[in-house]
């Protein structure tokens, strides 16, 4: 079903979720602001923001000026920042109050607008970029990732009783290559923040909400070995020249022990930092593992080499590829990382095998102490909001955007959002639960009004 033809009761539903925000209201207004809400989240949905597919470039701008327009409408001051044909950066101010009082802060905001490919297509069961509410989920690519955290934010800010800096981004997903340089451009507009909050995570259950803070850093790689202008005759070039996808094979297998996870490359851990037991106490309460937070990783992502249609060829490869990516923890430098991988293929290959190694950039981990007022504040929201107690959490994964602004600005970091385990982010059939959708409003509209 689309938005523009919801249901009553689908707007029913969004009133049972929303009993703070219906006080003194009837629940007709309430429900035709409800439906808006969903009209304009149809609306962000059906733009095709892929950031990772050039020949939607266009869908990229068009999803920027929609958020603009809707900025304007705030009364927001917009500026978009670019560099060559980049998706913009868009940021924008929403001034409550002009006096500095004491009582009014200004926080930062982070969202991002745009999304993955909907690949494979022939496994969704609605349209991906038609916003489809049924069984008690909003579908569609991109509801949970991000564009429904940033409708959230958008409708919440006309219950603010602070000042707002909105970062809204359109390169998250292919890594934020340009996030550092843009926002340097914009940080006039950010110096009078207190402290940002970053809507791109989720919740351990719909009465578990979480505070995420530490994220693991990463540095991906590219390596290609070639041994021969063209594949050899196995028979007659075997032990002769050196196979370029043993080479590899056996390089991996040193570089990190497959058993323990261990990686061998040395001077490593040289950086890492122990935990301390308090913090590994705080952690185990989410039920989670350990190793997948605290502890770097390294993985093969993808492996290239000789024959691999049907049947046998007999032959040396010419040449092999691996895509490896590390992960990383906090205290660790990325560059210093890129520095010991090279000298580690440097040092491991034979003398003369033609490599070439490509560094896909990289970022350090994140990671903010968790007992900041801001923090705290910001749990107890959470917790009456969601009828549970708020969790303390780190991912294995990254959010460039966290680590840059919190260098660059050293003002807490908060990360949060309102999407569950089975909501297929990245994945087809992605998915908001419309309970915690309109919760989450409610959220972000006590953290803007505190």
């Amino acid at each position: 079903m689309r938005a523009n033809e919801v249901s009553g009761e689908i707007l029913k539903r969004s009133l049972d979720f929303l009993p703070r925000r219906q006080a003194g209201a009837r629940d007709d207004k309430q429900a035709m602001d409800n439906k808006q809400v969903l009209e304009k989240f149809e609306k962000l949905v059906a733009i095709q923001s892929v950031s990772t597919d050039s020949k939607r470039h266009k869908e990229i701008l068009k999803a920027a000026d929609f958020i603009k327009k809707e900025l304007i409408n705030l009364d927001c001051q917009v500026n978009l920042y670019q560099k060559d044909d980049c998706p913009p950066l868009i940021i924008a101010s929403y001034n409550f109050c002009t006096d500095r009082s004491k009582n009014c802060k200004t926080i930062g905001v982070y969202a991002h607008y745009d999304v993955q490919p909907e690949d494979p297509i022939d496994q969704w069961k609605t349209p991906p970029f038609r916003l489809t509410v049924k069984n008690g989920k909003i579908y569609g690519r991109g509801t949970a990732d991000d564009k429904g955290h940033l409708i959230e934010i958008l409708v919440a800010t006309k219950k603010s009783r602070n000042n707002i800096v909105f970062i809204f981004e359109g390169e998250e997903e292919i890594g934020s290559k340009n996030f550092k340089e843009l926002i340097l451009k914009a940080k006039k507009d950010l110096k009078e923040i207190e402290a940002f909050y970053i809507f791109d995570m989720g919740m351990k259950d719909k009465n578990i909400p979480q505070i995420y803070y530490g994220l693991r850093g990463i540095v991906a790689f590219e390596l290609k070995i070639k041994t021969s202008e063209i594949d050899l005759h196995s028979g007659v070039y075997g032990n002769r020249v050196p196979n370029p996808a043993q080479l590899l094979a056996d390089l991996m297998s040193r570089m990190k022990d497959s058993k323990t996870g261990k990686i061998k490359i040395p001077g490593f851990y040289d950086q890492v930092k122990e935990i301390t037991q308090e913090e590994k106490d705080l952690l185990l309460k989410s039920n989670d593992t350990l190793l997948s937070k605290i502890y770097p990783s390294l993985d093969i992502n993808g492996m290239i080499s000789g024959y691999t249609g049907e049947g046998s060829k007999t032959i040396i490869p010419a040449e092999a590829m691996v895509k490896f990516s590390i992960r990383l923890v906090p205290n660790q430098d990325h560059k210093k990382i890129e520095q010991l991988v090279e000298g580690f293929i440097k040092n491991n290959l034979p003398k003369g095998v033609d490599y070439k190694l490509k560094i896909f950039g990289g970022n350090d981990a994140f990671y903010i102490d968790f007992k900041n007022p801001h923090t705290k504040k910001t749990a107890k929201i959470l917790s009456q909001v969601f009828q549970g107690e708020t969790k303390f959490n780190r991912s294995g994964g990254s959010v460039v955007a966290a680590e840059i602004l919190q260098r660059l600005f050293e003002k807490p970091v908060i990360l949060i959002g309102f999407t569950l385990p089975d909501n297929n982010i990245h994945a087809p059939n992605e998915n908001f639960d419309e309970e915690m959708f309109w919760k989450g409003i409610v959220a972000i509209e006590k953290i803007f009004a505190q």
